[in-house]
C-alpha cells in the first residue's frame, strides 16, 4: 500500500466515525468517605477573560462546612482552577482540616498536580505549593463531572462577578441553599459522554 493511500485511509476512518453520545446520571457523592470535602470550581467570561473561581467545604454527609469565592481578574481557565485548588487547601489549612478529599472538574489541572512538575511550565511555582499542602496534610485530589459541581459552580460565577480577590463566607449565600439541599437529598443530573 502506498503511503498516500495508506494517509486517505486513515483520515478517511477518522472522519467518518460516528460519534456516540452515552447519558451518565451524576450526583455529588462522597463516595462513602469519612474525610471533609473541598469542591472547587472556575468561571471565566472568556479564555482568557474576567475570571473567577469558587469552592466549598463539606462533610462527607453533604452537610456545609465553610466556603470562598474570588475574582482573578483577566487571565486563562487553567491559571483559575490552579489558583481555586491552592486558595482552598490554605483555607482548609486555616480550618485545621487535615484530612481531605479535594473535587475538581478539570482532569488537566488534576493531571498536572499529579506529574512531576515540569520547572519550566509557567505555573511551576503553584503547582509546586498544591503538591506540598496534598503531600503534607493527607489530603487527595480527584475528578467529579461538572454537573456534580453546582455548589461550586455558583460560587465561581457569583467570584466572577465581583471585584474581591477572595472572600471567605461563613453562613452559606441564600442562592446556594438550593444545590446544597439537592446534592445532600443526592439529586442527579445527566451529564453527556462523548465516545468515537
Amino acid at each position: 500500500m502506498r503511503i498516500v493511500d495508506y494517509a486517505l485511509l486513515l483520515t478517511n476512518c477518522h472522519t467518518n466515525s460516528q460519534v456516540i453520545t452515552l447519558p451518565k446520571l451524576v450526583k455529588w457523592n462522597a463516595f462513602g468517605g469519612t474525610n471533609m470535602i473541598l469542591n472547587l470550581d472556575e468561571s471565566s467570561i472568556d479564555n482568557p477573560g474576567i475570571s473567577g473561581f469558587g469552592g466549598l467545604i463539606r462533610n462527607a454527609d453533604g452537610a456545609w462546612v465553610h466556603d470562598f469565592y474570588g475574582n482573578l481578574g483577566v487571565t486563562n481557565i487553567l491559571h483559575v482552577e490552579l489558583m481555586a485548588i491552592l486558595k482552598g487547601l490554605l483555607l482548609t489549612r486555616e480550618l485545621n482540616i487535615r484530612d481531605l478529599w479535594c473535587y475538581s472538574d478539570s482532569t488537566t489541572t488534576i493531571k498536572l498536580i499529579t506529574d512531576l512538575v515540569d520547572v519550566w511550565h509557567h505555573y511551576a511555582a503553584i503547582l509546586h505549593n498544591i503538591k506540598d499542602i496534598l503531600s503534607r496534610d493527607w489530603h487527595s485530589i480527584l475528578h467529579t463531572f461538572h454537573e456534580g459541581n453546582a455548589c461550586t459552580d455558583y460560587l465561581a460565577k457569583h467570584g466572577a462577578n465581583n471585584n474581591t480577590s477572595f472572600t471567605t463566607i461563613a453562613i452559606p449565600p441564600a442562592g446556594l441553599n438550593l444545590h446544597l439541599l439537592a446534592d445532600v437529598s443526592g439529586i442527579s443530573y445527566v451529564s453527556l459522554d462523548t465516545l468515537l
